[in-house]
């Protein structure tokens, strides 16, 4: 049976821990067998990093036309509320009212529509301020040595070699 690569690793790194202690050639033999097996699981990452990536990028492209249906489909309902409203404005009548077809217009309470926002008199408007932090002025001096009390300078490993 096929093992994981943590699985493996998580062995070869016991094996390793057992052989600095006690110093056997078995455990030599047994360091450089799961070396091997390792190495060629390792060979293929790169591989399968790839497949899952085209598998995600096929995903993303379904999603996008689930996403485009979608909007089809919230279109068509507008346009079913729009045909509605036109018909009652033409005819004065809606469809036969039932259980199954509950519609009915109404008029909304009102929204404002501004039709020349510079004609508008100063006392409609409000003063809006925002601070926000400049990480970029952060890192740059955290990187230049200087101390920023609340932040510090966070460093991860990355894999090179993928996308």
């Amino acid at each position: 049976m096929a093992r994981k690569l943590s699985d493996i690793t998580r062995d070869l790194v016991l094996a390793t821990n057992e052989y600095e202690i006690f110093n056997d050639d078995d455990l030599q033999a047994k360091i450089d067998e799961l070396v091997a097996e390792r190495s060629k699981k390792e060979d293929g990452i790169y591989f399968f990093y790839q497949d899952i990536d085209a598998e995600i990028t096929l995903f993303n492209k379904q999603m996008e036309k689930a996403k485009r249906y979608i909007n089809f489909l919230k279109r068509q309902q507008e346009n079913l509320k729009q045909y509605t409203i036109d018909m009652y404005a033409n005819t004065g009548e809606l469809p036969k009212h039932s259980a199954l077809n509950p519609i009915k217009v109404s008029e909304s309470s009102g929204s404002v529509e501004i039709i020349n926002e510079k004609l508008i008199s100063g006392e409609y408007y409000k003063e809006k301020i925002t601070t926000v932090l400049d990480k970029k002025k952060i890192l740059a001096d955290l990187k230049a040595g200087k101390e920023v009390l609340g932040a510090r300078l966070k460093k991860k490993q990355y894999v090179r070699g993928i996308k």
